[in-house]
């Protein structure tokens, strides 16, 4: 599946993108944020494709231009508690400070919360982070009390996540357009045709054309 808005593309994650991912994965200023810093061989992360739950979890490869950047996700999907954890990385360092990576984001949570019905969306950041800190704090992000001093949970919800962003979001509609493009939609699981059906469903809100 491909979705396209704000003149971003978000493509499934696929086993042909693994590569890529990994390299990007293993670069010092990617991996120094994440938990776990080792180095990723072919093996790991194919393993970790091939465990990957597909109806909690969806992966997409960032392109802009058709040009891919990086990785986003919306992961542990609970549609019982209707709640799941945001996460991205820019694998390609010339976009780190461009407004592509904000507007991923901005695409993905308006999925997750108009399509996909989410209540709340966390994310886990190193504490040292203040990039990603300040970032997350512009998205309507609120740190929770009690966290540890390392990696620490934001959490938001569509409440916050709105109000953080009426202005952004409104900004990229008038330069990109209110459109949404859908591609490839043969052979979805349950997950993504919920996340289709949703998309159909606010058609206001989206404009969906199937392509």
């Amino acid at each position: 599946m491909r979705l396209q808005r704000y003149g971003i593309q978000l493509e499934s994650l696929r086993p042909d993108h693994l590569e890529m991912v990994r390299l990007w994965r293993n670069q010092d200023y990617v991996r120094n944020n994440m938990q776990f810093q080792g180095l990723l061989t072919r093996e790991d992360q194919e393993q970790w494709f091939t465990k990957l739950d597909s109806e909690r979890n969806l992966y997409w490869v960032i392109r802009t231009h058709k040009y891919p950047i990086g990785l986003i996700h919306i992961k542990d999907i609970d549609i019982s508690l209707a709640e799941g954890e945001a996460g991205i990385f820019v694998g390609e360092p010339s976009y780190l400070e461009m407004p592509q990576p904000m507007l991923a984001i901005l695409f993905m949570m308006e999925m997750a919360f108009y399509a996909l019905g989410l209540k709340r969306l966390k994310a886990k950041i190193r504490s040292g982070n203040s990039f990603a800190i300040s970032f997350n704090l512009k998205l309507g992000y609120k740190l929770q009390p009690d966290q540890p001093s390392d990696f620490q949970y934001y959490t938001v919800n569509e409440n916050d996540f709105e109000q953080a962003t009426e202005h952004l979001r409104a900004q990229s509609a008038k330069m990109f357009g209110s459109g949404t493009v859908v591609q490839n939609v043969a052979d979805l699981n349950s997950l993504q045709s919920d996340l289709l059906k949703g998309l159909l469903e606010q058609s206001r809100y989206f404009s969906p054309k199937l392509d």
